[in-house]
């Protein structure tokens, strides 16, 4: 299953409030590291320069809400990312 589209930035940390809670985001010049746990997702885009609310890819969300053990919330509070590893 292929990942297409974007996801508004704002519905992503939306979406971390509701799965993660107490995750962390630690800006970088470029990326944002967050924080679960004792697990860091190093590489997470933070969108275009001097964009309030930049269109951030769903391929990029689905890898780091695989990687931080949430895909499964994610794609239920992110009808963009699909049905999740494992649809019914």
């Amino acid at each position: 299953m292929g990942s297409f589209g974007q996801v508004p930035l704002r519905d992503v940390w939306r979406m971390l409030e509701a799965c993660a809670p107490g995750y962390r985001a630690k800006p970088t010049t470029h990326y944002c590291c967050i924080t679960v746990g004792k697990k860091t997702y190093p590489a997470f885009p933070k969108g275009g320069h001097g964009m309030t609310n930049p269109p951030i890819q769903v391929r990029h969300v689905r890898k780091m809400a695989r990687f931080l053990g949430v895909l499964d919330c994610a794609c239920r509070q992110l009808p963009a990312l699909g049905a999740g590893p494992n649809p019914k």
